[in-house]
């Protein structure tokens, strides 16, 4: 074997280019070994490394393996607008990869704040409101109703959800303590809850809220709840001892 030949790992090492994808090149035709050894075993010389090289350079702006292929065969120069328009639309893609990034870069701050001051995370509350905050980045815009309910800043939408947090799982050890949902504490769950969905509802009128309730758009693909049915009905008995209490209005 000539020490200017590389094997097939050889030229993954030197290239960053898994073998599964070299030989992918090699199946449709677009890099081919110059030589092989005995068994059968791919060997690449100097010309398959330039090669390779240009591929994974077009294939960087955004160009398909179909399209490089075509433009390494046919020519050596090309158009400056196509490289242009190609570069243009890598950029956009990604432009929009860093928004996403970012986005997600804030939400991991916005959790970490959530539960900054927990010892133990009910694993149940947080995929709760981590799937709350993937649903609303994906219909928020969709839906103008929504958006009133998402005014908030974003500290003041911070404030909001680690109250929830708390509240939810304040619910969660009074049911572990089987306490009476008539109780004091039960009832000043309740009060925190009606204080909570005040605010967050602030800026939403009746009508807002009544056709979200008939479109059921925050529930239609969302089956994750922070509470377990056991807690809901604690929750629901609770309420229904909240409001059964007159003096309170």
């Amino acid at each position: 074997m000539s020490k200017d030949k590389l094997t097939i790992g050889q030229l993954s090492q030197e290239t960053d280019v898994t073998i599964r994808t070299l030989r992918y090149y090699d199946k449709v035709g677009l890099l081919t070994p110059s030589d092989y050894k005995e068994g059968g075993h791919r060997l690449y010389g100097k010309d398959e490394l330039l090669r390779l090289q240009q591929i994974q350079s077009l294939k960087f702006i955004g160009f398909s393996l179909k399209d490089i292929s075509g433009m390494l065969e046919d020519t050596r120069w090309m158009d400056q607008d196509d490289l242009k328009q190609t570069i243009n639309v890598k950029r956009k893609e990604l432009k929009v990869q860093l928004e996403d990034i970012q986005q997600t870069i804030d939400q991991l701050d916005h959790m970490q704040t959530v539960i900054e001051d927990q010892w133990h995370v009910d694993l149940r509350v947080f995929c709760f409101m981590i799937n709350a905050i993937i649903w609303e980045e994906k219909h928020l815009n969709k839906h103008e109703n929504l958006q009133k309910f998402y005014h908030h800043s974003r500290r003041e939408r911070a404030n909001l959800d680690l109250r929830y947090f708390n509240l939810f799982t304040r619910i969660k050890h009074l049911v572990s303590l089987n306490t009476s949902p008539s109780s004091t504490q039960a009832q000043a769950c309740v009060e925190k809850l009606e204080t909570l969905t005040h605010e967050t509802m602030a800026g939403a009128t009746d009508k807002d809220i009544k056709q979200i309730n008939e479109q059921n758009l925050v529930n239609e693909y969302n089956v994750l709840h922070p509470l377990t049915n056991e807690e809901q009905k604690f929750l629901e008995y609770a309420m229904y001892y909240y409001y059964s209490d007159t003096t309170k209005f």
